[in-house]
């Protein structure tokens, strides 16, 4: 039931588009997981610590999704799916061609790809984003959906011409300039001539607003035009800031080698604390307090539709940020979405006065199906190994 665990990682969740061309109908599914991350150690007093970030990052089409077949004229060779269940390469209206077929699938595991294929097109509209900055854009351009909260859809549903817009604005030497050092904390991140996008899009005719939601360090909620017009310093893509902690990775590679040039191949990558420096500039609008104490009664704090906090952020509520966040001895000097540990349990009932927690995060809904397509003779799977 809980969602991919690595906080600089993008995590997709799976929506339903309801089979109508419609976007205000399109609703989170229910097999997709929702946060809290719940990835744990044990700590030097036997005390078990528990992640507790903010998951999933967004969410993308990943219900009865029909796309080409990995096939070939001779079905012996094809894969266990659709050898195992005949229907999903039998969808309505498709060719029935052994090499010409189609395929039927759900999960986030058909969801992801399409975020995949976006960050694609941002990196062929700007080749410069780093693996964080592209995650922020596609936070920040998501399209709430009406209901579904902070951890259940993230910032919100896959939106390609928002993503791709913003990133065109944006300068393409993000990423060199990080590598060599040469880019400062608050440095203009807009293209020359360039100027912020207007934060809607309009798609087959419907206009919605983007979140203007970013998730950062995974339990920080960060929004304002600041994030793309200023230089973030936690866009650099060997930090890891997770809660209150920052790393450094450093990747070494091998030397060249007969027929292979150097730096092909990773030897070893190290961490350390990072340095004390900048990682959240001034003006950026911090809206991590805004949901307040966490209730899944009362909707509020994590369990905050998504469409709600966004609403309040288009109309210019959050805290800006004078000064930033600021790293000391690899520490992150700001509190953040904090929940006290063994609280929550895995079927979705929580131990503290019924329903609500504080300060917390809590399952929202705790029945998630695998998709790990492995059948166990104890559990009645089929459907979860199709995707439902």
């Amino acid at each position: 039931s809980s969602p991919g665990h690595e906080p600089s990682v993008i995590t997709v969740g799976s929506a339903s588009m309801k089979g109508t061309v419609a976007r205000g109908d399109d609703t989170v599914n229910f097999f997709s997981s929702r946060g809290p991350t719940r990835a744990s150690y044990v700590d030097a007093l036997g005390v078990r610590r528990v992640d507790n970030t903010l998951k999933p990052d967004l969410v993308a089409p990943g219900n009865k999704l029909i796309t080409a077949m990995a096939t070939s004229n001779d079905a012996s060779v094809w894969s266990w799916l659709p050898v195992t269940y005949g229907q999903l390469a039998n969808p309505p209206g498709a060719s029935t061609k052994n090499y010409q077929r189609l395929m039927l699938l759900s999960g986030t595991s058909v969801a992801a790809p399409a975020v995949a294929g976006t960050v694609a097109l941002m990196l062929q509209a700007n080749p410069g984003l780093t693996p964080p900055l592209v995650k922020a854009i596609l936070q920040y351009t998501a399209q709430p959906l009406p209901g579904a909260n902070l951890l259940q859809q993230g910032a919100g549903l896959l939106n390609v011409d928002g993503a791709v817009k913003l990133a065109q604005s944006l300068r393409t030497d993000v990423a060199s300039r990080v590598e060599a050092g040469t880019i400062a904390a608050g440095a203009n991140l807009l293209a020359a001539g360039q100027t912020m996008p207007q934060q809607s899009s309009t798609i087959n005719g419907q206009s919605f607003n983007w979140s203007r939601i970013v998730y950062a360090g995974g339990n920080q909620i960060l929004s304002g035009t600041a994030l793309f017009t200023k230089y973030q310093p936690f866009y650099d893509h060997r930090l890891m800031w997770a809660r209150n902690a920052a790393r450094r990775h450093t990747v070494s590679y091998w030397p060249a080698a007969t027929g292979v040039p150097a730096d092909t191949y990773v030897r070893w990558i190290t961490d350390a604390p990072a340095a004390n420096q900048t990682l959240v500039t001034s003006g950026v609008v911090r809206a991590t307090q805004l949901p307040g104490t966490s209730s899944l009664l009362g909707k509020t704090g994590t369990f905050i539709p998504t469409a709600t906090l966004s609403g309040w952020l288009a109309g210019g509520s959050g805290l800006v940020l004078s000064e930033g966040f600021v790293l000391s001895e690899g520490f992150v000097l700001s509190e953040g979405l904090v929940l006290s540990e063994g609280l929550v349990l895995s079927e979705g009932l929580v131990l503290s006065e019924g329903l609500v927690l504080s300060e917390g995060f809590v399952l929202s809904e705790g029945l998630v199906l695998s998709e790990t397509g492995q059948p166990n003779p104890t559990n009645a799977n089929d459907t979860s190994l199709l995707g439902e």
